[in-house]
């Protein structure tokens, strides 16, 4: 038996919710990207939370200050620039980040174009991915695609995205742990799959979600072949413990 080196391997980085994200379950994955020596990074959207720019009821005790939300959440893409300095980087923008966009849209239609996610968060050195509904980005050379919301609803999500998009699709957004493996009627087999979120649930920022039992701290990381076939691990953080490649990591 052989072992083969990869020529990519990513780093998949679900829902955030920065300024509201779990710290420590934050920090422990990109330790653990950086033990690795994992070169290539995606961001499946929602990084940031803008919830300044919320259309829903907010917290009265809650700082409603757009450039304070917008400066840490540069402070963390800052970081990943640095990280990942030698790799890939995609950032698919959410609908949190969109947030941003229908506000101007709906209070200043003016600046519309004007101040956009793309431009606050400065993103010049990522390859853009506007949130839409034919938003897909190809990772690396990989068989696998990534969007930011899943292409069915329901309980199962991951089976019904995987089937309407007739690949192999990764998704953030419903905050859970989810795969499903489906078999083509010509054999081809693709998967779908959610690796759960890196928000901080008991914020009070989300109590207008139901659910929040069934979200789980996660993220991903995939491994490239180089006839574009992939393996994905997708680590689940319960008790700041988690496991990658055969090793156990606490945070």
């Amino acid at each position: 038996m052989v072992k083969s080196k990869s020529i990519e391997q990513w780093l998949i980085i679900p829902d955030c919710h920065i300024p509201y994200h779990d710290r420590r379950a934050y920090d422990m994955m990109i330790g653990i990207a950086q033990q690795e020596k994992i070169k290539n990074v995606c961001i499946l959207g929602d990084y940031a939370d803008f919830y300044a720019a919320s259309s829903h009821g907010k917290a009265p005790n809650k700082e409603r200050l757009l450039i304070k939300e917008v400066k840490e959440v540069n402070v963390k893409l800052r970081e990943l620039e640095s990280v990942f300095k030698d790799g890939k980087r995609l950032f698919l923008q959410g609908n949190h980040e969109f947030r941003l966009e229908r506000y101007i849209e709906s209070t200043a239609p003016e600046l519309f174009g004007v101040v956009d996610t793309q431009s606050i968060l400065q993103l010049n050195k990522w390859e853009y991915h506007a949130y839409r509904p034919t938003q897909l980005a190809q990772i690396g050379n990989s068989k696998l695609y990534a969007r930011h919301t899943p292409l069915a609803g329901g309980v199962l999500p991951a089976h019904g995205s995987v089937v309407k998009a007739g690949c192999s699709v990764i998704f953030g957004h419903i905050h859970r742990d989810q795969h499903s493996h489906v078999v083509m009627a010509n054999g081809d087999a693709h998967i779908g799959i959610s690796v759960g979120w890196l928000g901080d649930k008991e914020d009070e920022v989300f109590d207008y979600v139901a659910g929040h039992h069934q979200w789980t701290l996660g993220f991903g990381v995939v491994t490239v072949e180089p006839n574009g076939n992939f393996h994905i691990e997708s680590p689940r953080i319960i008790d700041y413990k988690c496991m990658v490649n055969g090793t156990l990591y606490e945070g």
